[in-house]
């Protein structure tokens, strides 16, 4: 007789944590567990990567005291061993290696953040006339229930993997919209845009790609409502207007009648090409940054308009020593980042290795934080392996503020 396959170990991670063993709720059969379960949380963060316990007890219980670190350790795995029933099976979920743990990924688990991944690189790599791509796209998109681990919006260990996750989803809603659009399936897009707006409400291609698709429904009246709704929120929110002009999309939707399809983003397209020299921050010199700052000052003084001075800096983790060579390559890399994503009036200046000055101009003080929020997004989601973190601070222009 045969060695019997383990029960099935499901993970869900993408906005909410729950875990099943076969047809059992693990999580709420253990409801009152948090110390084993978020322990288990941290190693499904780090798949497969073999975690020093003095890191583990330090990222985890930072400031806490204990006597024995490892022995408390040992203890809260032996209670998640048993939470998870792998106690004196041929297998376990977390093993340990060399005096390091990890989560082992032989074992019998599925994981929803993993398949996601799968599903989408898969479906992405296909060609547009493959009839699996939709398939598996689809099949992506609908794993994504909301931010990876929303219980943890506070730890640092979950930022990347929560970044990369939101991405992905956008890239996966985004080539939906153009399949759906080649077959001119526009209520498919109004659904697929409806639900991913509610998980990013600040991704302006969604937006657009929504209004078109109303627009191609004969729904004008809510396409325009849903326009000027939006344009309110970034303007309240971050400070900028939307780059897409309603007009312009009804206009082209009405010339190009009875001629075909129009390009994905029509006119707006064409605006993109010709301002795409001049778009972005502007980049400047130390000595040219303090003239600007002074003239900005003057202004925020005559209360003419509001704006910030704000430091961005790249920094290694604790204990970790990072080369003037990295940091100035990683630099790079942010400094690309900022001047695409600030605006034509804002001010970019270097200031050595990893960091930059900024001078964020005609934004309350109060939207500084979203808008520096969504840079930073940019850079992990660039950099999904990254070690470094931003290090951000900003202040008004005016006299007596502070960072």
């Amino acid at each position: 007789m045969g060695v019997q396959e383990p029960e099935l170990l499901k993970i869900y991670t993408l906005g909410k944590f729950q875990v099943f063993k076969g047809d059992k709720n693990l999580t709420k059969k253990y409801p009152k567990s948090r110390r084993p379960w978020l322990l288990f949380q941290f190693f499904v963060t780090n798949l497969g990567k073999a975690l020093p316990s003095e890191i583990v007890v330090e990222t985890l219980w930072p400031g806490s005291f204990y006597e024995n670190p490892q022995h408390s350790l040992r203890n809260l795995i032996y209670r998640l061993r048993q939470m998870l029933g792998d106690k004196g099976s041929r297998e376990r979920y977390i093993i340990q290696t060399q005096g390091n743990y990890l989560f082992n990924t032989r074992s019998n688990y599925w994981c929803d953040f993993e398949e996601m991944e799968r599903l989408s690189e898969k479906g992405l790599s296909l060609k547009d006339n493959d009839p699996q791509k939709v398939e598996l796209l689809e099949k992506a998109y609908q794993l994504y229930g909301g931010e990876f681990l929303p219980s943890r919006p506070y730890e640092e260990w979950t930022v990347n993997l929560r970044l990369y996750c939101q991405r992905l989803f956008f890239k996966v809603v985004v080539e939906l919209c153009s399949l759906y659009e080649e077959k001119e399936q526009w209520k498919k897009i109004i659904s697929l845009c409806e639900n991913a707006l509610e998980f990013e409400p600040f991704e302006e291609n969604l937006h657009l790609n929504y209004i078109r698709a109303l627009i191609n429904c004969e729904q004008k009246a809510k396409a325009k409502n849903h326009f000027h709704q939006t344009n309110s929120l970034f303007q309240n929110e971050l400070g900028v207007e939307l780059g897409f002009d309603i007009d312009e999309i009804i206009n082209n939707k009405n010339n190009h009648e009875g001629k075909g399809l129009p390009s994905p983003f029509g006119n707006f397209q064409e605006i993109l090409e010709e301002r795409e020299e001049g778009k972005g921050a502007f980049l400047c010199d130390s000595e040219n940054f303090r003239m600007i700052y002074q003239l900005e000052e003057r202004r925020a003084e005559r209360n003419i308009r509001k704006s910030s001075l704000a430091s961005l800096q790249l920094i290694g983790p604790k204990g970790k020593e990072i080369t003037e060579q990295e940091l100035l390559k990683k630099g790079r890399v942010l400094q690309k980042t900022l001047l695409s994503s600030l605006r034509k009036g804002d001010v970019v200046c270097p200031n050595g290795a990893g960091e930059f000055f900024l001078l964020i101009v005609d934004v309350p003080p109060e939207k500084v934080d979203k808008i520096l929020n969504r840079v930073a997004a940019k850079y992990y989601e660039n950099s999904p392996d990254e070690e470094l973190r931003i290090n951000v601070k900003h202040r008004p222009l005016f006299q007596g503020g502070t960072i």
